[in-house]
Order: structure tokens, then C-alpha cells, then sequence
């Protein structure tokens, strides 16, 4: 027969729990999460006295999540990304894809293709740079063939396609746009997103645009779409990148809301109002194995969006959402015993899911050494599908919603990432942050500090510090068939022998010209472009004036 504890107080009750643990509780090593805040082992309601329990999902600030019933109406997407050698290797992985049951909101179609090097950086196939890297990574998508290929068949408005391009993201919009034309079809059935994400040169080491010119293209960019394609997302903040250049989840947390915070800022200072722009931000968010600070890190972002959409003038709420797609995190992925990532993988996914995200890609286990096989890009695809239709997940909104501790660390991590966020603005904003390197710096520092914790064993890391075994695993890596540089440059030689080389070399000298007018602040170079991409020019084409015209960067 249980005791009845009925009448026992909160206070009397914490006493004895003091002494049961009094004779080992100073040989307990204090807990923190990986951005270094401190956990302790048991929480109690004295603990979120200064929390606000009376939230409800869908409503601001959106803490608990952005619609009222969570998944209950529909799950998240499942947005797989994918692409490797030509258009017609990932048209494949993606009809694929589709047979195995992936699919977006109301069960539409999701195409989220990464585009491989080359193309990123505007270089044609026939370029000797592009040598070994073409499909490699990514698809080769340069022409306004391969983009043809890309949507035949498929239903606008029912399928949205993501480009995560690079600096090449106006072109390949560009290109998009004048397929969907050829079709017959108005810009205006667009549905997907451009990874707009000039600002990732904050974390990483790679060259672009000047920072100014780079924040003019991304309004450029969110003009056209609103004139044209006003269901296209026009840009995605890349706190994947953040988190991936190794960054804590403060600091992608912090970093990533400046980050959209500077895209507000040029939006309102080129005129637009923003009720009209805002609302078409999104965001890709990296999630590691960490399970709790996750799911805080998600919920606290909800909130400080939200905040910071309402102070820049959103006055709908549905422009106050954080729409989130979860990349789950890539470098928390082991090459020794490769399996074990799918334990990690299943981790991150249910935090992303418990988080309340609106997207989610999972990674594939061998991602550690090489392009996902079929297997397991099937095997990734099936954690979302076995978390969505047989864990009971989607059955309640929020369902760590009151957690002592997780509404303690929401509170803890929206305050850790306000102070970092706010030391930002206050020193110029994070255009002046890719500028001066300040971010870029800050985040090194972070990621020598993980590393350190890892090879010191300070950080357990199975079958890397822990558990460590010498046996060879069997594993056949995926393995990209090397003639796809010379298909890739055959389909380029037989593109330009079938266009109007006049028609193209006029169309090019309008975009340097309107290239120009940019920097004057007297046009726009998107309408350029398109008119480049009806004409028939190639990505890597119609990035020679811009590189010209915006020069070329490299945040230290």
C-alpha cells in the first residue's frame, strides 16, 4: 500500500531530499551543456518562478511552437537533401526519394538540392578550375537545360524546390525562373527557397562578395521575389553554417538571430516595409546530440525571432514565425564505427521533433566519409518516418512544456544568446562582424575549445575516446562515376551550339550594365539576369560581370 504524501509541503519534502543525498552530493561533478551553462541534477518549481507557464502553442511569442496543435494537422517536412553528377543522377535520388515516401506539408513534394562546387562559385564545366569537382558534392546544374530537367513533370504548386546554392543564388534563381516560363507557367506558381547565404563568409572560410555589395544582392534578390514569385522564400539564415564552423548552440543561437537581424536592417533601409519582406524569412538550424539544450535552443529562437520581428515593425503575426529547417548536425558524425552515428542521428532528429522545428533533414551515418549511399540515405530517411508515424510524437504540441528544466534552460540560453546578440549591435551589427572578423574569431576560438575537450576525453565521444575498438569495418563508400565531367561538359558544348550567341553576348552586357546600376542604387540586376537566362546563358556566365562588378572577399 503507497504512503499517502498528500499533506507533506514542497519544503519538507525538499529537506529530505537534501539529506539522502547528503553523505555523496560533493562527489557529484557539476553538469553543463555544451555551451558551458550549468545543469543541475534536479529541478524544481522554485526554479521557474520568473518563467511564463501561461504560453500556449501558436500565439506570441511562439516559445512553444508556431500553429496551435503542433504536428496534429500535419507533421513536419521531411526535406531531404541531396544531388551528385548531373541533373539527371539527382532526378533520379529524387524520384527515388519520393517512392520512399518523403514528402512536405499536406503531402507535397520537397526538392532540397545542394548544388556542388563548381556552380556555387559560377564556374562552367568546361572550366579548368572545375576539374575533379564537378557532381562531386553536389549536382552540376549550369544551363537552362539542366534546369528544365529539374522540374519536368512536376506539379509548381505543389512542389517546392530548395537551391542551396552559393554565391551563384541569383543566377540559379535566374535560371529557375526561365524554365518555369518555358513551361508556359507564371513566376507567380514558384514555390521553395534561395539559400541566400552571402553572410555565411562570417564563419567560414570562403571568398565572396564585398560585404556591402553582398547585402545589396540579397535585397535585390527579395525585391524580385516579392514583384514575382511572392510564395518563394528569398532568403534562408544558414545557422547550420554556424554550428557546423563550430560554434555552441549560444553562439549559433546569438549568431544566427544578428545575422537575420542584418538582413531586416537592409531590408527597411532599401524601403521596404516590413510586413511585406519579413514574413518570408526562414531559417536552417544544425542540431546536435545534446537532446535538452536543443530543444531549448529551438524554443528560446521562437521567442527572440518573434521579439525581434515585432521591434523591427511586424505587425502580423504570421511575420513573426521562425520557420525552421533542422540540418542535423554533420560534425558531431564519427568516421570510427560508422553505425553508431544513427544512434546519434535518431538523437538529434527526436530533438528536433520535441523542438517543434517545421523541416528536417537527417543525415545519412557514412556522411562522415563520403556521399550517402542509397542505403543509407533510405535508413536516414526511415528515422524521421519511424519518429513521425510510430513514437506518438506528433500526438501533443510542445510536450516538454512545463519541464522545470527545459523551461529553465529556455531561459537560460535566450539570456546567454541576448548578451552575445546585443554586444553585436552594439559594435555595428553582424555586417560589421564579417568586416572586422570579430565573429569569425570568436567562433575559431570555439570550435579549438571542442576540440580540446574531445581529445582530452573532457568530452565523451564513443568509439572516438570511448569505447574504442581496432577492428576494420566493411564499408563500401559510395563512389561517384568519373565520366561525369565529360557528360557534363558535353551537355554544356551542345547547349551553346544551339542558342543565339549574339542574343546572349547582348544579354550579358545588360547585366554587367545593370551590375552598375546596382552599386548606383539606380536599378535592379535581377530582371537582367532572367532576361541572360531566357537569352541562354550559363550560371557561370552571368557570374563573370558580377564577380567583376561586386569584387571578391575573404573574412580573417
Amino acid at each position: 500500500m503507497s504512503q499517502d504524501v498528500s499533506t507533506d509541503s514542497f519544503e519538507a519534502r525538499k529537506h529530505e531530499w537534501e539529506q539522502r543525498r547528503a553523505r555523496y552530493a560533493d562527489k557529484l561533478r557539476p553538469g553543463k551543456t555544451l555551451s558551458g551553462l550549468p545543469v543541475k541534477t534536479v529541478y524544481t518549481k522554485e526554479d521557474v518562478t520568473d518563467s511564463d507557464l501561461d504560453e500556449m502553442p501558436g500565439v506570441y511569442p511562439f516559445t512553444r511552437g508556431l500553429y496551435p496543435d503542433g504536428y496534429a494537422l500535419t507533421p513536419w517536412m521531411q526535406q531531404m537533401v541531396f544531388g551528385y553528377g548531373t541533373i539527371e543522377e539527382t532526378r533520379q535520388k529524387m524520384e527515388k526519394m519520393v517512392e520512399e515516401g518523403m514528402e512536405g506539408y499536406f503531402g507535397h513534394k520537397v526538392f532540397n538540392t545542394v548544388y556542388d562546387i563548381p556552380c556555387m562559385y559560377g564556374i562552367d564545366a568546361d572550366d579548368p578550375e572545375a576539374v575533379g569537382n564537378l557532381g562531386q558534392c553536389g549536382v552540376h546544374m549550369s544551363t537552362g537545360d539542366d534546369y528544365d530537367e529539374l522540374i519536368r513533370g512536376w506539379d509548381l504548386e505543389s512542389t517546392n524546390f530548395s537551391m542551396i546554392t552559393g554565391d551563384n543564388c541569383l543566377p540559379a534563381l535566374a535560371l529557375l525562373a526561365a524554365a518555369v516560363e518555358r513551361r508556359g507557367e507564371p513566376f507567380s506558381k514558384m514555390h521553395g527557397n534561395s539559400m541566400n547565404w552571402y553572410p555565411r563568409i562570417a564563419v567560414q572560410d570562403v571568398p565572396s562578395w564585398e560585404p556591402k555589395w553582398g547585402y545589396a544582392l540579397i535585397i535585390d534578390l527579395v525585391k524580385w521575389a516579392m514583384e514575382n514569385a511572392p510564395d518563394w522564400n528569398p532568403v534562408n539564415i544558414f545557422m547550420y553554417g554556424i554550428s557546423e564552423a563550430g560554434a555552441t548552440p549560444v553562439q549559433e543561437l546569438a549568431y544566427g538571430l544578428a545575422w537575420g537581424k542584418s538582413i531586416i536592417d537592409a531590408g527597411l533601409a532599401a524601403g521596404l516595409a516590413p510586413d511585406d519582406f519579413i514574413g518570408r524569412l526562414s531559417f536552417q538550424i544544425g542540431c546536435t546530440v545534446n537532446v535538452f539544450e536543443e530543444v531549448a535552443k529551438f524554443r528560446a529562437h521562437r521567442r527572440m525571432w518573434a521579439k525581434i520581428c515585432k521591434d523591427a515593425g511586424a505587425t502580423k503575426p504570421s511575420n513573426m514565425l521562425a520557420r525552421v529547417h533542422v540540418h542535423t548536425s554533420g560534425y558531431v558524425l564519427t568516421q570510427q564505427q560508422l553505425l553508431n552515428n544513427t544512434g546519434r542521428i535518431t538523437l538529434q532528429t527526436l530533438a528536433a521533433v520535441l523542438g517543434g522545428v517545421a523541416s528536417i533533414h537527417t543525415c545519412s551515418y557514412d556522411e562522415a566519409v563520403g556521399v550517402p549511399t542509397e542505403e543509407s540515405h533510405r535508413t536516414a530517411l526511415r528515422t524521421q518516418q519511424i519518429l513521425m508515424w510510430e513514437s506518438g510524437l506528433r500526438e501533443v504540441a510542445d510536450p516538454l512544456g512545463g519541464s522545470y528544466f527545459v523551461e529553465q534552460l529556455t531561459d537560460d540560453m535566450e539570456a546567454a544568446a541576448w548578451e552575445i546578440y546585443d554586444e553585436i549591435e552594439a559594435a555595428g551589427g553582424y555586417q560589421r562582424g564579417i568586416e572586422t572578423g570579430e565573429i569569425k574569431r570568436a567562433i575559431d576560438n570555439s570550435s579549438y575549445e571542442l576540440k580540446k575537450m574531445v581529445n582530452s576525453g573532457e568530452l565523451p565521444v564513443v568509439g572516438v575516446n570511448r569505447y574504442v575498438t581496432d577492428e576494420q569495418e566493411n564499408y563500401e563508400p559510395f563512389r561517384i562515376d568519373e565520366s561525369i565531367e565529360e557528360k557534363a561538359k558535353a551537355r554544356l558544348q551542345d547547349y551553346r551550339a544551339r542558342r543565339d550567341e549574339t542574343a546572349v553576348r547582348a544579354a550579358l552586357e545588360n547585366v554587367r550594365v545593370a551590375c552598375e546600376a546596382l552599386k548606383e542604387g539606380t536599378g535592379s540586376l535581377m530582371p537582367a539576369l532572367v532576361d541572360a537566362a531566357r537569352a541562354g546563358a550559363t550560371n557561370g556566365e552571368m557570374m563573370v560581370p558580377m564577380r567583376d562588378a561586386f569584387g571578391w572577399f575573404v573574412s580573417e
